[in-house]
């Protein structure tokens, strides 16, 4: 279904027809270069939804019309914001998660704090920096966040440097819980002699995302 946000924009939300009340459920946000649809986000969902943990996905508007440029934050903030007041509308769920793979998940971490009903927020590849531009740092909301924040990161990510993601997150580890994904790059593919297949990493890290749901539910 397609959700207008102003006038001249909307997005396309994906959503199971009766999530369970009994079950978290996740509103997991695409990265810039790829849609709800892309390989990435449909076996995270697949696998999520396995493990009991319901799935919604959404468009940004720039996909939404077709375009490839990402909107300007302010719109993808809109966006989020849209989005979560829908799912509080008209899903079922125990316990509600917002998050997403890497611009999804950085916008996510901006507009968190501003919903109490959101119980916590899923980073699949915190862009932390531009590659090699290790002084732009994009951490200023994570510390307002206030909230149960889960990364789950590539080791050899060029997005987020090791040493300065773990510097970062020091700082917020009342909140912040780190996995790493060993040899892992921005999307989690790891190097062929290490001998694991992408996708049982992608299982891997959706059975760590719904864990981690239903720890901090039974906690409530």
């Amino acid at each position: 279904m397609r959700l207008p946000i102003d006038d001249s924009r909307e997005i396309e939300i994906l959503a199971p027809e009766n999530p369970d009340p009994g079950q978290p459920l996740l509103i997991l946000a695409h990265g810039a270069g790829n849609d709800m649809h892309s390989g990435f986000m449909e076996t995270i969902a697949g696998h999520l939804t396995e493990n009991r943990v319901s799935v919604v996905r959404f468009n940004f508007p720039y996909f939404t019309a077709g375009r490839k440029m990402p909107d300007r934050g302010p719109v993808l903030e809109e966006a989020w914001r849209a989005v979560i007041r829908w799912t509080q509308e008209n899903c079922d769920y125990s316990q509600l998660f917002i998050g997403g793979k890497s611009m999804g998940g950085r916008v996510a971490a901006t507009v968190g704090r501003e919903f109490e009903d959101v119980r916590g927020v899923v980073f699949l590849g915190y862009p932390l920096h531009p590659p090699g531009k290790f002084e732009h740092r994009r951490d200023e909301y994570l510390n307002m966040l206030r909230k149960p924040m889960l990364f789950i990161q590539g080791t050899r990510d060029p997005f987020a440097r090791m040493d300065l993601l773990q510097d970062v997150l020091s700082d917020i580890r009342e909140f912040a819980r780190l996995e790493w994904v060993e040899g892992g790059d921005h999307s989690f593919k790891v190097l062929v002699r290490q001998g694991v297949h992408y996708p049982e990493v992608l299982k891997n890290v959706a059975l760590e995302v719904a864990d981690w749901t239903k720890q901090l539910s039974n906690k409530m």
